[in-house]
């Protein structure tokens, strides 16, 4: 594995402290078209937010032809953008609209000239209206090979950050069967006390924090999902329990194998993003590697080194390819898109410290790899 380059396509400033969460796509003219979150005048989840697109240079990740999209005067902000080509040559984008710190509906639109105008959006969220609620992170919708999209999603009862949530939190996909003209939700998942496996060392300064994973449903979470050789889908997700967990679906993400850990990938409570290297077998894997960490352990939860992976047997079995960035400070949200024999991603980069009550968010960051 070779790293081409490293830019920073956003630095915060005291107007903008936070951006990222993006998702590319190529256009047929060769170009790569970026959309990201910039966040105005606050750092979190619920600060005021709007999604911008523009022309991303490979050379200095500077984006050209920069506008705002999907505005939203009425809402809290626009977030966890994902692009994706369809199979009919169209471009489809999606997106959350948070309305208020409890309350959240997931959008999808289609352009059929390359992104210069977009469809009405349409709320693929009204399927599942006991779910105000929903966690959908960055470039994760997907067309599976008989056309379904996917949006694999975190499903709340209850609203975010309220203690009903602990026992309402799950995990499945809405999908699509029309190209996005309606959506439906799959079956969802929790994972089952008799399939949790603890970490093989757990600190002796927090033996407490494993009691806590235990007994709480606040186990999985961000869920992402990738076709798998033979048809099936294989569901994955970041998790308190000290791996990332995985199942499968053999019949379109409509039911789902229990949740197992996944022991090649041992990982903070950070999200995982895989996609499989086009017309290749393998599967390519971004996440936190903590091989040799105790569980609960000194930074443990710093999202911290970000490790590319590769499976060759659709997720039985994954290698390390190697460290794409260091311990020096956090990296999550990545975005992945292939360029012939590069891979570009788009990740956070912020501060080995805590800002309040969460990582101090800075920087907005692309990397062009290739020989993995």
């Amino acid at each position: 594995m070779k790293i081409l380059a490293q830019k920073y396509i956003w630095t915060i400033t005291p107007e903008i402290p936070r951006a990222g969460e993006g998702s590319a796509v190529l256009l047929q003219d060769g170009r790569v078209f970026l959309v990201y979150s910039r966040f105005l005048g606050g750092g979190a989840d619920h600060s005021k937010a709007e999604l911008v697109g523009g022309i991303l240079s490979l050379q200095d990740g500077s984006l050209s032809e920069e506008r705002v999209l999907f505005t939203a005067p009425e809402a809290l902000n626009q977030m966890s953008v994902s692009l994706e080509r369809l199979q009919d040559a169209s471009l489809a984008i999606l997106f959350i609209r948070k309305l208020t710190p409890i309350t959240d509906q997931i959008f999808f639109s289609r352009s059929t000239d390359e992104g210069k105008s977009w469809s009405t959006p349409v709320n693929c969220s009204q399927c599942c209206p006991q779910y105000p609620y929903l966690v959908v992170n960055n470039d994760r919708l997907r067309q599976f090979s008989n056309g379904r999209l996917a949006i694999p999603v975190n499903l709340y009862a209850h609203g975010a950050h309220t203690p009903e949530n602990l026992e309402a939190s799950r995990i499945g996909i809405i999908y699509s069967d029309d190209n996005g003209r309606s959506w439906q939700l799959s079956a969802h998942i929790i994972i089952e006390q008799e399939d949790i496996i603890a970490p093989p060392v757990i600190s002796p300064d927090h033996p407490e924090a494993w009691d806590w994973c235990l007994k709480h449903q606040f186990k999985q979470q961000e869920p992402g999902v990738e076709q798998l050789l033979n048809g099936s889908i294989y569901l994955y997700c970041r998790t308190v329990l000290g791996y990332m967990y995985h199942a499968r679906s053999y019949d379109n993400g409509s039911t789902w194998t229990a949740l197992k850990p996944c022991f090649d990938l041992p990982s903070p409570c950070g999200p995982q993003s895989i996609r499989r290297i086009p017309g290749q077998k393998r599967l390519l894997c971004l996440y936190n590697d903590h091989h040799g960490q105790a569980f609960a352990g000194e930074n443990w939860n710093w999202r911290t080194p970000l490790t590319l992976a590769a499976s060759d047997d659709d997720g039985q079995s994954w290698q390390n390819l190697g460290e794409v960035e260091d311990n020096q400070h956090n990296y999550c949200y990545t975005s992945m898109l292939f360029l012939d024999d590069k891979l570009l991603l788009t990740e956070y980069e912020s501060e080995n410290k805590e800002d309040g009550s969460r990582r101090n968010l800075a920087y907005f960051k692309m990397q062009l790899i290739t020989g993995f």
